[in-house]
């Protein structure tokens, strides 16, 4: 069991459940979500009306300002009757934008959390690669800055994408060069695909189960980033 809530949260929660598992009682068909590799657009922006991109956001941007706690709360609501559309919520909420709700500047906050929370864009988060699934530290994509540090070069793959053909907002893990010396560290980048050199190279990578999720490969070809788009501190990717 949960610890307890505190009262005006939970209050908030109740009203929030009740209408969340009349929507998905009604609209989620966990079976055709696995038939189909697909969950309908419908049911993305109906989730994104009742707040549950947000909800641990904070009220000044648009989010629902909940605990962590009534979050999970939330998400069992989701995936006990759909895996697939669990994930795609947690890609969106948790790893799609949580290094941006704590690492984010104020300006990218106000440029990408608003349309991420109400669901009018997608997010991703792209560190998996051929040679780096679960160790972190060895992503060999490679970003390097211009003579005039305005911009980066990001060149590499990564797969196994949660939602990466369909986001508008990725944070890419790459490596840099450590000023000063002949060695490089892990940064967090902010993309989005209309950047020049983007590609999607396989949208939905075929699966055994979690059918649902739009699992894709990307390619990124001397695609210049700003480095305003840095999310944390450089070198610092694998805390982000």
């Amino acid at each position: 069991p949960y610890p307890a809530l505190a009262a005006e949260e939970h209050a908030r929660l109740t009203d929030t459940l009740a209408p969340l598992r009349a929507f998905l009682d009604t609209h989620l068909d966990a079976a055709a979500v696995d038939r189909q590799a697909d969950i309908p657009r419908a049911v993305i922006d109906g989730l994104a009306r009742l707040g549950v991109f947000g909800m641990t956001a904070p009220v000044s941007v648009g989010g629902g300002g909940f605990s962590q706690l009534a979050y999970c709360r939330v998400m069992e609501e989701i995936g006990t009757r759909c895996a697939s559309t669990g994930i795609f919520v947690n890609v969106q909420h948790s790893i799609g934008m949580r290094a941006l709700l704590l690492f984010g500047t104020p300006e990218q906050q106000r440029r990408w959390l608003p349309p991420l929370i109400s669901g009018e864009k997608l997010a991703a988060f792209a560190l998996t690669e051929v040679e780096a699934g679960s160790d972190a530290a060895n992503v060999q994509t490679r970003a390097v800055p211009s003579a005039d540090g305005a911009h980066f070069l990001l060149t590499g793959e990564k797969r196994y994408i949660t939602s990466g053909a369909l986001a508008q907002v990725l944070t890419v893990m790459a490596r840099t060069p450590v000023p000063g010396t002949d060695t490089t560290a892990v940064t967090a980048f902010l993309v989005t695909p209309g950047m020049p050199g983007f590609s999607v190279t396989e949208a939905r990578m075929e699966k055994l189960g979690i059918r649902g999720t739009a699992t894709a490969r990307l390619a990124f070809r001397d695609m210049p980033v700003p480095a305003g788009n840095i999310l944390g501190a450089p070198g610092k990717g694998l805390k982000v």
